[in-house]
């Protein structure tokens, strides 16, 4: 970026706005003043600006005529950017140019950004703007097109940490290494912050600062607590977890800069779990590395994806919550009581062998043996509990109906198709099957009755059925129009003039037709069911996973 810069003034090719981009505290505004003594300075345009001269030190103090800084968070409304377009026509006072400094820019009403809109179009050539931004996409693009973009990196830990070396040197006040680390690490890229908590710390100790009196000061918890609080959580120590909890917050402690921290050394177990070498990613003193190395092979890197996601939810849960002692607690509570997870890859080569096993047919002898794999003296299996069991197979309807002094419940209308199954049993009548099919396929609605009532008799003579008194399809059946269409029916199935008998149901007179279609498809559910149960890779997958069957469905069932 830099780079660019200066060779823009050198070439002569200096855009007329420009907007930097980043974090805060990373030196927009500073970079911006800079510029703005680069093409000011009496001995330029120059990328080397003497910063002596009369119109530098205006700007370095702040009141130079012709360099305006404005707060875009102040200054939001269309009245101040239209006073702004109105002062850019004149000329500069001393300088070559005038130029205008917008910080936090994003924070501009829609209809400011289009009043600047015409002056970015059309800008006069004694005029630069220089934008700054935390918040890029806030921005119209209507403005971003018309801009030089420059995105601002976070500065690196070793450039803060060098700088506050200098400024303390300077200031006659001493912290020792490792704090000057921690508040490096604190500022996350920003020099403003870092100096902020500098300052906030010199306050607190005095011109000679220690580690401890920086973790006293910001308010942070020492790594060693998050290497213990990750011990506790691994070998499921719950009272240690809930004394360190509480603590933290006797002492007054951020929780959510705690959890933040926490997340921080469990990211890093992750990078010394995984790579080979990651001392260039991870932020840390020597003795603090020696401690990732080691708990990182506590455990496998699953166990440390894990935790790290149950703390990523707890850390959105906390900031939202009330009560965030008791979101940290449980969330550490529940990480020390889940079981570790285990690797995909491992199971599901433990499936292809199981597959192997039974054909090859040694499967089934281990099923039958009740013995899995590492079966032996001293290993004990799972018990295999499975969840749902098939249900019994119904006793013959007759039987179940001798008994019964109320009608039998209503069974669900079969919709009749084109061909219609037939029962291969003895006690139900074939002719009446057919008569029944060849009805539903010429018409469904008689049909359907047909399938809800029950054949007294069939022949050729006299067909004699009964019907539910008072049901829906004993009404029906009743009307002259039903009546004779059936007849004719059976005069066309028969051959001959059949006497039609409708009567009410007694409960010794049989089963209906949907009644008997039911229970031979239940009997052929149930068989199905009881076959895939007692398959025996079912069976060693409920011993292997510890797991239950909680459905089973048929192929009609899945078809369906």
């Amino acid at each position: 970026m830099i780079r660019t810069l200066r060779n823009a003034i050198r070439t002569d090719r200096v855009a007329h706005a420009y907007l930097f981009c980043g974090a805060r505290g990373v030196g927009k505004t500073s970079v911006a003043r800079l510029l703005a003594k680069a093409l000011n300075c009496e001995q330029g345009p120059t990328s080397d600006p003497d910063n002596s001269c009369g119109i530098c030190r205006e700007i370095t103090s702040g009141n130079s005529p012709d360099v305006f800084e404005i707060d875009g968070a102040s200054n939001t409304g269309v009245d101040d950017v239209r006073s702004l377009r109105e002062n850019s026509r004149y000329l500069p006072a001393r300088s070559r140019f005038k130029i205008y400094i917008i910080d936090e820019v994003h924070m501009l009403s829609t209809s400011a950004f289009n009043a600047l809109l015409k002056t970015l179009e059309e800008p006069p050539e004694h005029v630069k703007f220089v934008f700054a931004t935390t918040e890029p996409h806030k921005i119209p693009l209507t403005v971003l097109s018309r801009c030089q973009r420059f995105d601002f990196k976070r500065i690196p830990s070793g450039i803060i940490l060098d700088r506050l070396q200098k400024i303390l040197s300077a200031e006659g006040a001493v912290v020792d290494d490792e704090g000057l680390r921690i508040i490096s690490r604190e500022a996350a890229g920003s020099m403003r912050d870092a100096l902020s908590l500098t300052d906030q710390v010199l306050a607190f100790a005095g011109d000679k600062i220690e580690a401890e009196q920086v973790y006293a000061a910001l308010g942070l918890a020492r790594s060693q607590l998050f290497a213990t609080v990750v011990d506790c959580v691994i070998e499921q120590r719950s009272d240690d977890l809930m004394h360190l909890v509480e603590e933290l917050f006797d002492e007054g402690h951020d929780l959510k800069r705690f959890l933040e921290g926490l997340l921080w050394h469990v990211r890093n177990l992750i990078l010394y779990r995984s790579l080979e070498n990651p001392a260039s990613l991870v932020d840390a003193l020597e003795d603090e590395r020696v401690v990732l190395r080691t708990q990182a092979g506590k455990a496998e890197v699953l166990r440390w994806h894990q935790l790290f996601d149950v703390l990523v939810r707890a850390l959105s849960e906390l900031s939202r919550s009330p009560y965030p002692r008791l979101t940290l607690e449980t969330a550490l509570l529940r990480l020390s009581a889940v079981e570790p997870l285990v690797e995909i890859g491992s199971l599901v080569e433990r499936v292809a062998e199981l597959s192997r096993e039974i054909e090859a047919g040694n499967g089934r002898a281990d099923v039958a043996g009740g013995q899995g794999r590492g079966g032996g003296a001293g290993h004990s299996e799972k018990p295999v509990r499975p969840a749902f069991t098939p249900p019994a197979r119904k006793a013959p309807a007759n039987a179940n109906r001798e008994k019964k002094s109320s009608p039998p419940p209503r069974t669900q209308p079969v919709e009749p198709t084109s061909e219609q199954p037939m029962l291969d049993r003895d006690d139900f009548p074939k002719e009446w099957q057919k008569l029944v099919a060849m009805v539903s396929r010429r018409r469904p609605s008689l049909g359907s009755m047909l399938n809800h009532a029950y054949p007294i008799e069939v022949t050729p003579e006299q067909v004699r059925i009964a019907l539910e008194p008072g049901s829906f399809f004993a009404d029906q059946m009743k009307a002259e129009r039903n009546r004779r269409e059936l007849e004719k029916y059976c005069r066309e199935l028969f051959g001959q003039e059949t006497r039609l008998l409708v009567e009410d149901h007694r409960t010794d007179q049989g089963v209906t037709l949907a009644q008997a279609l039911e229970d031979d498809r239940q009997a052929r559910v149930d068989e199905q069911r009881s076959q895939a149960l007692s398959h025996p890779m079912v069976r060693e997958a409920i011993k292997i996973f510890g797991a239950e069957v909680a459905q089973v469905k048929t192929k009609e069932e899945r078809n369906s």
